[in-house]
């Protein structure tokens, strides 16, 4: 295992990385001379009331509309269009082919049963499904039974046909929808169960019968141990039914087995599994091409859920389960992995081929490896693959990748199942290599207008969505962002390209305490819901859904939302900008401070001291420095 380089600090020489220049993408210039400066955007500003002098609190209704506020980390949401609050952590999002709904799947596990807070709103905490009429921006019904994670697709113009992934429920659940919005579950087949293809008898955790044994105790009444969550009677199956995505003529529908690492293909007239083969590891979401020849599968990747050391019967049930050493863990590791074959265990995509849009006849192709070298320290989730879309324009077809952990969009045309350059979303751009890189937007959803002229990506960490031209698909440029709630999941576009619809995860926070006394010094801030009753927590958060109508987006909302720029309170404190001011405690003297422009560079003595401080030179923290003591 490589040495963690955090415990090396008794070694003589310390080398340290200084900021270079940075600027922020679409914003004021941010060097050396003020990179210090960089605060959140509630910085100077300034509660009402009783509150007066305390920064804005988080919460929502700041700023002139209920669903713009402030978060806990001092950032600022300030939503384009209208809002409206839907269920609880709503990661799905599909729109009816009329444009006449939109439905949400809200897949939070917790809160089941909380109403909402919001005066009127029909909406409850845990799992369900929302039906939501885009000219009212009301919700006109909503399930509250059942799991759901990620996959939504509708087909039909009224009455509606929805299917939704059911991730822990291992199925796929299908729904009627009147032509006025009425949602209810299919009358003859209202879930269609996914079992796992991985076997049963090699150790994995998601599938494992136990033997009798496993739920028998000794002479001393124990029972063999048994790690968390294990089940000692019924064992686990799981698929985890995920992303999913219909054939352009709605024959065959496309789903992304999480748990299993698989793709199944349900026929939508028999509603059964036809197909199902395996993909990479952990598949997340799936698209086809416009032919419905093609279907790629994004994978998280990195590794494999297995117990230690099993042990089955000659019937294929788990017997007992073995330990690590001393019965520890094993310890912190890079993951052993692959990145070639068609299912590789890192980050990758899984291309398949189906005949003539046949799905019945699905045949995997290959797989395009999409992740980065694994590392102990600032490598260890890979790119973490997630949404896709596909541009197709004048003969050329191009699969984009959301790949979440990098800041980056993954392309590859379809074509000829080409791998282009990776399309950086980084706000912040380093003129100088740094270590880690500084991710900060997180995308992890994509949609594509009608006419493949623009590609939306939804940024979870910035809380916007950035407009890109894919005019021409082999090369993306990026117009501008539109602000959104607080950490957005999922996008749709209207069939006449006027507007994008948003569904972000976390809404604007916590609704506001309806036990709040204004002006009372006794009372609870005017935001949070802890103090109302035990039953709430931390995570009791709606969701909202986002109407926009879309037009030239600005290049300054945005990031003004994630940063602000104020001259420091205390200039002697690093890192104020040039100058930089070093101080230490005793231990290394005398000692001198070295530096270089770049890392291929030669290392120079740019100071020697003795002391307990030391001024670098005007322009040392534009460089790499390092300091040299004696070893005592």
């Amino acid at each position: 295992m490589t040495p963690n380089p955090r415990k090396n600090f008794q070694r003589t020489a310390l080398t340290c990385l200084l900021s270079v220049n940075v600027a922020f993408a679409q914003q004021a210039q941010v060097d050396i001379s003020n990179w210090g400066s960089i605060t959140a955007p509630v910085y100077g500003t300034s509660e009402t009331g009783v509150y007066a002098g305390a920064e804005l609190f988080a919460g929502p209704n700041k700023f002139g509309s209920y669903y713009a506020g402030v978060l806990p980390n001092g950032r600022k949401v300030t939503p384009a269009g209208s809002s409206l609050q839907v269920g609880m952590n709503p990661l799905g999002l599909a729109l009816t082919l009329d444009g006449k709904y939109a439905i949400t799947s809200n897949d939070d596990e917790r809160e089941g049963g909380l109403a909402s807070l919001v005066p009127g709103s029909p909406n409850l905490g845990g799992y369900s499904v929302s039906v939501v009429n885009t000219a009212t921006m009301t919700v006109v019904s909503q399930i509250n039974t059942g799991a759901y994670f990620i996959g939504l697709q509708v087909s039909g113009t009224g009455p509606y046909t929805l299917w939704a992934s059911g991730g822990p429920d291992n199925d796929v659940k299908v729904f009627s929808i009147t032509a006025s919005g009425v949602i209810s579950a299919d009358p003859t087949t209202p879930k269609v169960r996914i079992a796992p293809i991985l076997p049963a008898n090699a150790g994995y955790v998601s599938n494992y019968t136990p033997d009798p044994a496993m739920n028998t105790a000794d002479a001393s009444g124990n029972k063999p141990p048994i790690p968390t969550n294990f089940s000692r009677t019924t064992g686990a199956q799981t698929t985890f039914p995920a992303g999913s995505a219909l054939s352009p003529d709605g024959k065959f529908l496309y789903v992304a087995c999480n748990g299993d690492n698989s793709v199944a293909v349900i026929d939508t007239n028999t509603k059964t599994v036809v197909k199902q083969l395996p993909a990479g590891y952990f598949p997340y979401t799936v698209v086809v091409s416009p032919t419905g020849s093609k279907i790629a599968v994004s994978n998280w990747g990195v590794t494999e859920y297995k117990f230690t050391a099993p042990t089955y019967g000659a019937d294929g049930k788990l017997l007992s389960l073995g330990t690590t050493p001393n019965n520890q863990p094993q310890g912190f590791f890079v993951p052993q992995t692959s990145t070639t074959g068609n299912n590789p265990q890192t980050s990758s995509l899984s291309l398949f081929l189906a005949p003539a849009g046949n799905g019945a006849a699905l045949a995997a192709t290959t797989s395009i490896y999409e992740g980065a070298h694994l590392d102990d320290m600032y490598q260890v989730g890979d790119t973490h693959p997630s949404a896709m879309a596909i541009v197709a324009k004048n003969g050329v077809e191009v699969v984009y990748v959301a790949k979440s952990n990098s800041d980056s969009l993954g392309l590859v045309i379809l074509n000829d199942n080409r791998k282009l350059p990776d399309f950086d979303l980084s706000p912040l751009s380093m003129l100088q290599t740094v270590r880690p890189k500084i991710h900060g937007s997180y995308p992890n959803a994509l949609a594509v207008s009608q006419d493949n002229t623009r590609l939306y990506v939804a940024e979870a960490g910035l809380n916007s969505v950035a407009v890109l031209d894919v005019s021409t698909p082999t090369a993306p440029k990026l117009l501008g962002r539109i602000p959104t709630g607080w950490y957005p999941t999922g996008l749709a576009v209207s069939p006449d390209n006027t507007t994008l619809y948003v569904t972000n995860a976390k809404g604007v926070g916590e609704d506001v305490n309806p036990a709040t006394i204004a002006n009372t010094k006794t009372a609870a801030p005017p935001t949070g819901v802890e103090s109302i009753s035990t039953a709430y927590d931390s995570n009791y958060i709606f969701g909202t859904l986002q109407k926009i109508t879309l037009s030239t987006p600005d290049n300054t909302t945005v990031l003004a939302n994630n940063f602000a720029i104020n001259a420091p309170a205390d200039t002697s404190v690093v890192p104020a900008g040039d100058g930089v001011v070093l101080s230490w405690k005793g231990g290394l003297a005398p000692f001198v401070i070295q530096s270089k422009p770049n890392l291929t560079a030669d290392w120079a003595a740019i100071a020697t001291t003795n002391g307990f401080s030391a001024t670098l030179p005007v322009g040392a923290a534009t460089r790499l420095f390092r300091v040299v003591g004696q070893t005592q």
